[in-house]
């Protein structure tokens, strides 16, 4: 049975930065509405202990005046709609009245139209409320004034209860002036007694909740960017090897992220650039060496002409034979700088087409064959691929790449076997692998690497243009990305040197 791996656990640095924003809000809510409810259940709590909400305590209005009234009509009500008999509910309405009437309140009760309890004559009371306002509408109706207190409520337990209609009349109720101001000590009662202290303690509660909300946003959100700062500002004095160190998978993280990797892309390009500047001055370097060397030919022979050194026919022949080829290495070794620097410009195109794989190389074998028979070479030509298989090449650019491995081959052969070139290609399912290999001399461990280089040759010793100019293979390398392939190489020293190129295989449908 496989183990099964633990799962890691979310952590909250990974949390995104909208995430943390909407947490934020969230606890901005959720924590006056916490507080706000604690601070309800601990005044309901212990408002019982201060006011008496059973019965009406006084005939001036306030707010707990009007809850007491509230209170005292529910428990009228509850008990009319009560299971109770008829006695019962009077003797139990009589105990919520009698603190009313105290205060000169005038109660009617009416259950289906007849008179069920009245304090006073029932056209008197009515008459009463009139006055205060329009009663006859089957509506509740609370109404405290100057000129009164009315209170009209219905109540029926079902449709098939009886319904009943209280009518609470007092002409002497007592409303205070709104103008009036809360009077220094009691408001400093307020501050100093139960309320103070619950107000003070929400706001304390308040505060610290904004301190940690402050502590964990500077940690989680204002730290990393600080941290992004400072390695902007290394990048910026130009120290590429400073990495930021944050990891986290949410946008502050990508951030740090896309930061460290801009910064090893720019290290990558500087370093890419000191190493072309550096193979551009070796270019330099070994073009003019390769140039002096046919040039002082043709100077040294064509000052021999002038001279009149050459003084027979045949010498003269022989004279103009060197200048020629001397001109000939010149005009090689331009001709191959000038495709390294046309192949470099971005904006150079290929003239590239959908070609037969089996075709193109057919006939360029037999090319091959003749050419290495003339030099007395073996020849080996082997093709995998389907009658089908296609490429999408630059016929004539990729020609040359095969012209001029060839001729590398040729060059390099050693003196004491016959020197022998095989092609040997292969299909796979996306690409078309070209493998050109010969018994040559070979090429070190230490100098494989560095043969697509410019201006480079497997044989150090070798200084006539004619043997090698050193840019053939970098030729080679141009071409072959520039068909969206891939070249390398395989070769053990003394045992010859086997080049592989890639390329991708045109897909049929």
């Amino acid at each position: 049975m496989k183990s099964k791996k633990p799962k890691k656990k979310r952590s909250s640095k990974n949390l995104k930065v909208n995430t943390r924003i909407v947490i934020t809000t969230v606890l901005a809510i959720v924590i006056p509405i916490v507080l706000i409810a604690s601070f309800s259940t601990v005044f309901i709590s212990t408002i019982p202990s201060f006011f008496n909400f059973s019965s009406v305590t006084t005939n001036t209005y306030s707010a707990i005046n009007q809850l007491q009234w509230s209170q005292t009509l529910s428990g009228i009500t509850n008990e009319l709609i009560s299971e109770n008999d008829e006695n019962q509910k009077l003797d139990k309405i009589k105990e919520f009245v009698s603190p009313l009437e105290e205060f000169n309140s005038m109660i009617y009760i009416e259950r289906d139209g007849s008179v069920f309890y009245s304090t006073a004559d029932k056209n008197d009371i009515l008459a009463q409320a009139e006055k205060l306002a329009d009663i006859t509408e089957e509506k509740n109706l609370n109404y405290f004034g100057s000129d009164g207190l009315l209170i009209v409520n219905h109540a029926q337990k079902n449709e098939n209860s009886p319904k009943y209609k209280i009518v609470i009349v007092n002409d002497d109720y007592i409303v205070n002036d709104a103008s009036q101001r809360i009077g220094a000590p009691a408001i400093t009662r307020l501050l100093m007694g139960r309320t103070g202290l619950i107000v003070l303690v929400i706001v304390l509660l308040f505060v610290i909740a904004i301190a940690v909300i402050s502590f964990i946003t500077s940690q989680t959100i204002v730290k990393p960017i600080k941290k992004i700062s400072r390695g902007a500002d290394e990048i910026a004095r130009g120290n590429l090897d400073y990495e930021i160190d944050y990891k986290s998978t949410n946008e502050l993280g990508q951030t740090v992220e896309s930061f460290n990797e801009m910064r090893r892309r720019l290290k990558e390009s500087i370093e890419k650039q000191n190493k072309a500047e550096e193979e551009r001055k070796i270019l330099v370097a070994g073009i003019a060496h390769d140039l002096r060397t046919p040039l002082t030919s043709v100077k040294g022979y064509a000052e021999g002409l002038a001279d009149g050194i050459a003084d027979t026919p045949e010498k003269q022949k022989n004279y103009v034979k060197i200048i020629c080829e001397s001109i000939n290495d010149t005009e090689k070794i331009l001709d191959d700088l000038l495709t390294i620097s046309r192949l470099e410009l971005s904006g150079y195109e290929m003239n590239k087409a959908d070609v037969s794989v089996k075709d193109f190389f057919s006939d360029g074998a037999e090319e091959i064959k003749i050419l290495l028979d003339s030099c007395n070479f073996d020849f080996e030509y082997i093709n995998k691929c389907a009658d089908d298989t296609v490429i999408y090449i630059d016929v004539d650019r990729f020609s040359r790449v095969i012209s001029n491995i060839i001729s590398n081959s040729v060059k390099y052969a050693r003196d004491d076997v016959k020197g022998k070139v095989s092609i040997i290609i292969d299909e796979y399912e996306h690409s078309v692998i070209i493998e050109i290999s010969d018994n040559g001399i070979g090429v070190d461990k230490e100098s494989l690497p560095k043969i697509f280089d410019t201006m480079y040759r497997a044989d150090p010793a070798r200084t006539r243009v004619s043997q090698g100019s050193g840019l053939g293979l970098a030729v080679c390398k141009q071409i072959v990305e520039l068909h969206s392939g891939s070249i390398w190489a395989r070769s053990s020293e003394g045992e010859g040197l086997s080049i592989f190129i890639s390329l991708p295989k045109k897909e049929v449908y």
